[in-house]
């Protein structure tokens, strides 16, 4: 039975909050911004982090400005092993040292040799698993370098958060939907890694997307401002950047 409670929110809350606590861009002029992601998921009143950004003091800080006391984060996952996803938690864990931490097993040493030296208990993962009740980890898909990705499933459909998409943003889609058993995501949100690619290929993945019924998108992080510009194009009203200092509370 986990220790974690559900945390104390007002009866207005909604299902599902997501809050950008790190991103190269910002909404917010009181929440910098700075390359690397991360994010507080709460869903029906648990809380996980998702990925924890590059400088440790600037993820903190923005922590704190988004409301998130350190105290309350259940359990986080890394997406992947480099820096501007992983580093601001090696800070933040020994402010909570009951927060359960997730590491893929492919994850260079460094990255757990590191989480030694601060006395950090790291669960190594390769196959899927329930971060929170609702919320699943991918668990290893391949990609130079492998990641994992988190689908949580709301009410209305699947919501999937994606670290830096090394795999291919449309090969992790479909391992979701393989694993969740769903015909369609409700929303995709996160860095896409489409920076360093021409509009043909990103044309090609858009038009995969749609077909497999990714109904709404919020590209942040590396997916660059080409892609950005050709999914707002695709998806009109359904199309919204991410940033630092983003809150999205969805029923």
């Amino acid at each position: 039975m986990l220790a974690w409670g559900v945390l104390a929110l007002p009866a207005a809350e909604p299902e599902l909050e997501i809050r950008v606590i790190y991103d190269n861009t910002s909404v917010r002029e009181d929440v910098p911004a700075d390359w690397g992601f991360s994010s507080a998921v709460t869903f029906r009143g648990r809380r996980a982090l998702f990925d924890s950004g590059t400088k440790p003091e600037l993820f903190l800080a923005n922590l704190e400005r988004m409301g998130i006391e350190p105290s309350s984060i259940e359990t986080a996952m890394i997406s992947h092993q480099h820096p501007d996803h992983r580093n601001g938690l090696y800070e933040l864990y020994p402010l909570n040292t009951r927060m359960s931490v997730h590491f893929l097993e492919a994850f260079y040493e460094k990255a757990f040799d590191e989480a030694a030296a601060i006395g950090m208990k790291v669960q190594r993962e390769a196959r899927p698993y329930e971060l929170i009740p609702g919320a699943y980890s991918t668990g290893m898909i391949v990609g130079d370098p492998p990641e994992q990705s988190l689908a949580i499933e709301t009410s209305r459909g699947i919501v999937l958060i994606v670290g830096c998409s090394h795999p291919g943003i449309v090969t992790i889609v479909e391992k979701v939907q393989q694993q969740r058993g769903a015909d369609s995501v409700r929303l995709l949100l996160g860095g896409f890694h489409m920076f360093r690619q021409n509009e043909r290929q990103i044309q090609t993945q858009i038009r995969r997307l749609r077909e497999l019924q990714v109904k709404r998108v919020m590209p942040a992080h590396c997916t660059g401002d080409l892609a950005k510009a050709l999914f707002a194009e695709a998806y009109g009203s359904n199309f919204e950047p991410l940033g630092a200092g983003k809150v999205l509370r969805l029923d």
